[in-house]
């Protein structure tokens, strides 16, 4: 089992030597095609994908023609790269002296550049191949290219993840021909920040292949990977689907599908092509009589404070905490309708405003906090109006039917941490739909994945899902 690897500065992470060989065989960067065709690293780092195609373009070389002059020419001439850190800068260009001298080669003046890729433009429409590992971190987190990012279009003008802008990058470096191989968070595929890119893909038709990292994180950031492949000679119908194996550190191929397979409401859900039949019908079917609701529970942002075992009553509710099943009392300064008490009907439960007078200050130090006034309520008011409704609360993080925890909720009852579900259907009724491996099933298609083989899921997403069955039931 491989080690994780060390963050880098700037959100990048260095990829392992198994997944460096995988990208690049994936990328078709391999026997003596590659020769005389220019590759590039835009974001190369220490040089983990830059020395092994260094290798390999050695080796292919040296099979045809022994001229170490020629070869060395050729090294400067096709391999290239930018890394914007100086320290992993320096490492590069170390890391591909000591791949070269085993060649007898020395003294090769490499163009690798020390340089933000984010304004680099000298390279766009040249490259045969781009490869690599894109920085991941939120762009609102860049201090200094903020404003490069904007003129990007998959940044969408505003906030967007700076490995996207990447793919924009690179999709500029490839000439008509090129190939593109990248490891990304596989977010992309259905985030809000990933649509322009998403659309580019769908216009050019130019998706060959995606390799799904699943469950397996081979990097110290908490995110799940997806290694996908483009290319520019022609429009492509179908692209192949495979998945990494991590006992085996190989891929296995799954199916062949097309963008039309895969899309549902403008994101993609990779997955086999029988079992995204079945989420089509899920996720586009028109339900138009909802028998069921299903909502987000309290959000208070200060639950540590809010919620607790009171040795008073007033003032309070019974609260269920979803997640784990564990019910408490939870300050509710509200009425039965939902509505905020004043401050002076407050008071009047004096036990819980003198409790939570003691927490003033910090509750007013929290960002959302807008009415001074008002420093007692929660934070957000969602779930509030639908404490005094009959509900079902229900976890969003499973892994097996074993896992889920579906419980009634009473009026007068509230929920954290989790969904509830509102609907005249019995308990019987509803827990029939969901603790089912029909609905197991549904929630791995989506592949919203987390750690240790577990998966979560929207409030939409259960929403659909419910009353897709509800409708499936009655017609």
């Amino acid at each position: 089992m491989p080690t994780k690897q060390t963050i880098k500065h700037r959100g990048q992470v260095y990829t392992p030597d198994y997944l460096v060989t995988t990208i690049l065989d994936f990328g078709e960067y391999k026997n003596n095609a590659i020769l005389q065709k220019h590759v590039i690293d835009n974001s190369c780092g220490n040089g983990a994908f830059l020395t092994e195609i260094v290798k390999r373009y050695c080796n292919e070389f040296l099979k045809l023609n022994k001229d170490i002059a020629i070869l060395k020419k050729e090294l400067q001439t096709y391999i290239h790269g930018i890394e914007i850190q100086k320290t992993g800068y320096k490492e590069c260009i170390s890391n591909l002296n000591n791949i070269v001298k085993q060649y007898c080669i020395y003294n090769i003046e490499w163009d690798i550049q020390n340089a933000d890729t984010l304004i680099i433009s000298e390279y766009n429409h040249k490259m045969d191949y781009v490869f690599g590992n894109p920085p991941y971190v939120r762009v609102h987190n860049l201090e200094n290219d903020y404003t490069s990012v904007k003129q990007y279009l998959f940044a969408g003008q505003g906030m967007t993840d700076l490995y996207i802008v990447f793919f924009e990058i690179g999709f500029n470096m490839l000439n008509t021909n090129g190939t593109m191989c990248l490891i990304t968070p596989s977010s992309w595929l259905s985030s809000n920040a990933g649509t322009k890119l998403r659309q580019y893909i769908c216009g050019k038709n130019n998706l060959i292949g995606v390799i799904d990292l699943q469950h397996f994180q081979p990097f110290n950031a908490m995110t799940y990977t997806l290694i996908s492949c483009f290319k520019n000679d022609k429009i492509y119908s179908t692209f192949d689907y495979y998945v990494f194996d991590e006992s085996t550190m190989s891929i296995n191929f799954q199916d062949k599908l097309s963008l039309k397979d895969i899309t549902f409401n403008k994101q993609f859900y990779i997955s086999k092509r029988s079992d995204l039949e079945v989420l089509e019908q899920i996720r586009s079917k028109n339900n138009t009589s909802k028998t069921a609701r299903v909502k987000n529970g309290f959000a208070t942002l200060n639950d540590k404070i809010f919620v607790g075992d009171f040795d008073f009553k007033q003032g309070t509710i019974e609260v269920l905490k979803a997640s784990t099943g564990i019910w408490s009392k939870i300050i509710f300064p509200y009425d039965k309708k939902g509505n905020p008490l004043s401050l002076t009907e407050f008071q009047k439960y004096s036990q819980a405003y003198s409790y939570m007078l003691q927490h003033k200050s910090k509750l007013l130090k929290h960002k959302d906090i807008v009415n001074d006034n008002y420093w007692y309520l929660f934070g957000r008011t969602q779930a509030i109006k639908d404490v005094f409704a009959n509900k079902y609360a229900i976890n969003t993080i499973i892994k097996d039917i074993n896992s889920i925890r579906l419980e009634k909720v009473g009026k007068g009852k509230g929920v954290y941490s989790g969904l509830y579900i509102l609907t005249d259907e019995d308990y019987q009724t509803i827990s029939d739909l969901i603790l089912s491996k029909d609905f197991i099933n549904y929630i791995r298609l989506l592949k919203h994945y987390k750690s240790g083989g577990y998966y979560t899921y929207s409030s939409k997403d259960l929403e659909l899902y419910i009353n897709y069955k509800l409708a499936a039931k009655y017609e």
